[in-house]
Order: structure tokens, then C-alpha cells, then sequence
């Protein structure tokens, strides 16, 4: 591969793993697409959200338990992606920051506003980049709210 081919593969990558977290963040604010917002992950992904008061959710199956609860049990819900960051890209693994706020309301009458910062680890599988480490944490405190929300 010659250095122009290696700069396109760069820029294509760097464009792939920020797609991949807004397909995740875009299933997330359907509040239906369960099978899409799953398909960001690879089957034995880590989805670490303790720090929001919640818990760390290991694979596929985990993962589609907790959002089929949230979609059932949260009618609104708005991420602000920010700030994405590649802090490291090689042959097939990857790692990004990044910021994100989101505000929910559940049918509880509940409502949340969160400020987090999120570290993914991506790999390069055959259907493309999928996110294999998920963590979110708040950068602004937060009581139970999230809990009371979603647990």
C-alpha cells in the first residue's frame, strides 16, 4: 500500500468508528432500534455504565436486555455528541473519547440530564469497525436518577 492509499484508509477508518458510535447514539434515541443499536458492538462487547449508577453489561445479550427495558420504560430520550477523538487507529483496533449530554424523561415521570465523557475500543471484524469496549462516565455528578430511570 503506498502513502496515498495509507492516508485514504486512515481517513476512511477515522470516518467508520465515528459512524459506528452514531449509529449507536441514532438507535439510542429511536427508542426502538434495539437491533441496530446491538449490531454497533461485537458479540462479547463490554458496555460500562456503573459510573451512571447503573452496571457494566457484557455482550449481545445483556446489552439488547437492558435497551428493551429502557425502550419500554423511556419515552424521550436526546444525546449531543461531541468531540470525537481517535487516540489510536492501527490495522484492525482502534480506541476513542469523546463527549456526549443526554436528557431522558421515563414514563416514571423521572428526568435526567447527564454529562459524560465515553472511551470505546473498536475492532475491525468482516462487517466492519464494532465497538468492543463501551465506558461512559459522568463528568458532572449525578444522584440516582439514572437508576431510579432505568433500573
Amino acid at each position: 500500500m503506498n502513502a496515498l492509499e495509507k492516508r485514504v484508509r486512515m481517513l476512511e477508518d477515522r470516518a467508520a468508528l465515528e459512524g459506528v458510535l452514531l449509529q449507536y447514539y441514532y438507535a439510542v434515541d429511536t427508542l426502538s432500534d434495539v437491533d441496530s443499536l446491538v449490531d454497533c458492538f461485537t458479540p462479547d462487547a463490554i458496555f460500562d455504565i456503573e459510573d451512571l449508577g447503573l452496571k457494566v453489561y457484557h455482550g449481545h445479550s445483556e446489552i439488547r436486555t437492558f435497551f428493551e427495558g429502557v425502550f419500554a420504560t423511556t419515552p424521550y430520550h436526546c444525546h449531543h455528541v461531541s468531540n470525537f477523538d481517535v487516540t489510536r487507529l492501527e490495522e484492525n483496533e482502534a480506541s476513542a473519547r469523546g463527549y456526549v449530554i443526554g436528557k431522558a424523561e421515563g414514563d416514571n415521570g423521572v428526568k435526567v440530564l447527564v454529562h459524560c465523557c465515553y472511551n470505546i475500543e473498536y475492532v475491525r471484524t468482516d462487517a466492519g469497525w464494532k465497538m468492543r469496549l463501551f465506558d461512559e462516565d459522568s463528568l458532572v455528578p449525578i444522584g440516582d436518577e439514572v437508576r431510579d430511570l432505568h433500573g
